[in-house]
């Protein structure tokens, strides 16, 4: 397996003005003779992408080609418009100022190509990053933070929005001042700059949407080895029935609300109490605040009722694929990795791909699971290492149960029904514990 790296370190430039190659796209994941290997050619890889992505000398050089042309947007129209609405002026200088614009065009040309080659690497870039990141994402897999820190994106991506919103202001009030056709000149400039700032939004709010997945994903991984090892550790304490391993204390969601809202309520009271003059200010935001509340939770209703209706139809359909019976639970799966790529084994196809319907039922000694896609599982309890009751921390999305096999492979199965299928796995003898 090569990457185009020499002992860690890229190769040297064959020249100063040009840009060192990038790795070759992987290969799959057991290609390598082992995981350490492949482990340290991807954070070779994933460095080397995202250094380049980042650096500094790219971006002055984009800066400066987007100068240019910003700048020759800006002129060309105004020489023109000057020169036709002077006074003073005759054909002579009418045609001077055509051909000097004509020229300033021209001498844009460069700069408009290295910009087109800029963005063809990037794009290219982009898609080897997302190749190699998916090498491995594994609990360990390293993965580089600099596209987010804290939630938030880039810098450069809130450089970029506050000059398109700049640049929007300044078109506003061009386009207030249409009676002087001079200022008129100035539009061309003004797209040209909003053209180049939202590119660089767009790019790398992309990079940090992938970066972001990119960590949910990782951090799945680890929240699995954990409950693994806790598994492990109940199991070799414990020697009564797995049942007992369900633990936990669920808040109702009344309570969870007046525990949000206790605190601006009571603020609101002594505010009130303290400062009565100011009372009706407060209470207009109030107000606000509340009509936010009172439009925002029916939307969650919604959504939540639409999520069960979904997942309500899935089970009435594949209901005749099961024993006469047989308790049959609505599920919804493919909840481990965003992308359609292809899984390693039948049963990590359950967990990779996008989220897809179906149901499953405990039977005796084995999982039986169905999908709206036509994918059937039959998994031997005896394969399954435990399972893990995970709440889920979005309105509108019920709790799911993660299956961690004895492959080192899972699939997480999110259900109204979540509760019920853990209980169904810990009679059938399967450890359960809850996140």
């Amino acid at each position: 397996m090569t990457t185009n790296t020499t002992n860690g370190h890229p190769p040297a430039r064959a020249s100063l003005f040009r840009a060192a190659p990038l790795p070759e796209p992987p290969g799959a994941p057991d290609s390598w003779p082992d995981r350490g290997s492949r482990l340290q050619d991807q954070a070779k890889a994933l460095g080397m992408l995202v250094r380049e992505d980042l650096s500094r000398g790219r971006a002055l050089v984009f800066l400066l080609c987007a100068g240019v042309v910003t700048l020759v947007a800006g002129l060309v129209p105004a020489m023109v418009i000057a020169a036709a609405d002077s006074e003073s002026s005759d054909s002579t200088d009418v045609a001077v100022a055509v051909v000097l614009a004509i020229v300033l065009a021209i001498l844009a040309v460069p700069a408009l190509l290295v910009l087109r080659a800029l963005r063809k690497r990037s794009v290219r870039r982009f898609e080897l990053l997302r190749q190699w990141a998916a090498v491995d994402r594994g609990h360990d897999a390293d993965f580089p933070t600099s596209y987010g820190t804290e939630g938030y994106p880039h810098g450069r991506f809130f450089y970029s929005a506050l000059i398109l919103v700049l640049a929007l202001i300044s078109a506003v009030a061009v386009f207030a001042g249409m009676s002087d056709p001079s200022v008129l000149g100035l539009l061309p400039c003004l797209v040209v700059v909003g053209l180049f700032a939202w590119s660089t939004i767009r790019k790398y709010g992309a990079r940090y949407g992938w970066a972001e997945r990119e960590r949910v994903i990782r951090a799945r991984a680890r929240r699995r080895e954990l409950h693994r090892t806790q598994l492990e550790r109940q199991a070799s304490t414990r020697a009564e029935s797995p049942k007992t391993y369900l633990s936990g204390m669920r808040i109702h969601p009344a309570l969870l609300y007046a525990a949000l809202f206790a605190p601006a309520v009571i603020v609101t009271v002594v505010f009130v109490i303290a400062r009565p003059q100011d009372a009706s200010g407060l209470a207009v935001a109030g107000l606000l605040a509340l009509l936010v509340i009172v439009v925002g939770v029916p939307k969650i209703v919604r959504m939540r009722r639409r999520e069960q209706a979904e997942l309500d139809s899935a089970a009435a359909s594949l209901a005749p694929a099961f024993a006469n019976g047989a308790v049959v639970h609505p599920v919804r799966y493919g909840l481990g990795e965003p992308d359609n790529q292809s899984a390693g084994s039948s049963f990590s196809v359950w967990d990779l791909g996008p989220s897809r319907t179906g149901a499953l039922t405990v039977d005796t000694g084995v999982l039986l699971a169905r999908g709206t896609d036509g994918a059937a599982l039959d998994l031997p309890l005896v394969e399954v290492q435990g399972a893990v009751l995970v709440g889920s921390g979005v309105a509108w999305l019920p709790s799911s149960v993660d299956v961690l096999l004895r492959s080192g492979e899972a699939i997480e199965f999110r259900s109204p029904d979540a509760k019920a299928i853990t209980e169904a796995l810990a009679d059938a003898g399967v450890p359960v514990t809850t996140a």
